[in-house]
């Protein structure tokens, strides 16, 4: 049975967890490793602990959104551990973190692997170039292309509180993409790894501190006075799921190819979507300086998704296990992008 419990934050809104165990756990990733593994391995609990967690993955696979949410609210705070630097002890290198992380991965990926058409991308061009050709056409025919939230609702409906509850969201892959190219860009050599440090240093601003994107990023979140609370504990499902998605295919070296494929879509789309926020924010008057960062990646981002997909898609695509890993990694980006879309936008309306 789900039994659901409720954390309220400063904001006053309640994060409901699906199992006891997850809230528990939470509790623990402000402790020590040592400590934790203390109670978690050495106490005997580490089984009933990965086997919890499957549990919840078996829910949500079901359709449980409150085993969803939960599921993916516990992978992105456990990834906090290594993507955020401690002001405190906590459980980062906790064999129990590892062993839990490892179970929500696994449900993760079988969930997104179901939404896949594996035959399709099987059957692939072996041709680079006609793979790339491919590749796109499979984006442009997919449902997240041209999504009404952005070329209807946001362009032409959206109020500032839409705008507001739009960058909210956002946020879970926007506030820190610099470090996920970061993460993508370890063992990579050659033209695939300059290509990855020319989008890290645009990220960067190009060396100057007021022009770093997360900076510029941090303007849109002050103009609508989102605190750092509601930043952590006011995403969706699907907002969450998106960023761990983002996190677990550059965080892992065997990800890379999926990596490969879902940055591609991300850049690629990023332009036309950013234009029609732009559009709404012009249309509603507001600051300009709130804008900025939305104004900039619509040049930047074409840019570099035409590179990537020559310096980066185009070597990896002569290899037919790469090939098949880059359409995976795509279609996760495209499939839980278009799920995403279609909550905010009948959640805005």
């Amino acid at each position: 049975m789900s039994v659901a419990f409720e954390l309220t934050n400063t904001s006053g809104r309640s994060v409901k967890l699906a199992d006891a165990f997850a809230e528990e756990f939470v509790g623990w990733l402000a402790r020590p490793a040592d400590e934790v593994d203390a109670e978690y391995v050495d106490g005997g609990r580490l089984l009933d602990l990965v086997g919890s967690a499957a549990a919840l993955g078996e829910r949500a696979r079901r359709g449980d959104q409150a085993a969803a949410f939960t599921q993916q609210y516990l992978l992105g705070k456990l990834y906090e551990l290594s993507m955020q630097l401690p002001s405190t002890p906590n459980a980062e290198g906790s064999v129990a973190v590892q062993a839990l992380v490892r179970q929500l991965e696994k449900d993760t990926v079988r969930d997104q692997d179901s939404y896949i058409d594996h035959e399709l991308i099987s059957a692939s061009p072996e041709s680079p170039d006609e793979f790339v050709s491919w590749l796109k056409s499979l984006i442009r025919s997919h449902r997240v292309f041209k999504h009404p939230y952005w070329h209807e609702f946001m362009r032409n409906e959206a109020t500032p509180a839409d705008l507001r509850h739009f960058v909210l969201q956002e946020s879970s892959v926007d506030a820190r993409f610099d470090d996920l190219l970061a993460l993508m860009q370890v063992g990579t050599d050659g033209a695939t790894k300059m290509e990855i440090a020319s989008n890290y240093w645009d990220e960067m601003g190009n060396g100057q501190p007021e022009q770093v994107h997360t900076v510029l990023f941090q303007h849109i979140i002050d103009h609508f006075e989102i605190t750092d609370q509601e930043l952590k504990e006011n995403l969706s499902t699907s907002a969450l799921l998106g960023g761990n998605l983002a996190v677990l295919v550059c965080r892992y070296r065997s990800f890379f190819s999926e990596a490969v494929g879902h940055l591609a879509v991300a850049e690629w789309l990023a332009p036309d979507r950013f234009a029609q926020v732009l559009h709404a924010w012009r249309r509603l008057d507001l600051p300009p300086k709130g804008i900025i960062y939305h104004e900039l990646h619509i040049g930047i981002d074409a840019h570099h998704a035409s590179a990537w997909f020559a310096h980066v898609v185009k070597p990896l695509a002569g290899d037919p296990a790469a090939r098949r890993a880059i359409a995976r990694g795509a279609l996760w980006r495209a499939d839980s992008s278009a799920r995403y879309l279609d909550g905010i936008l009948d959640e805005s309306r």
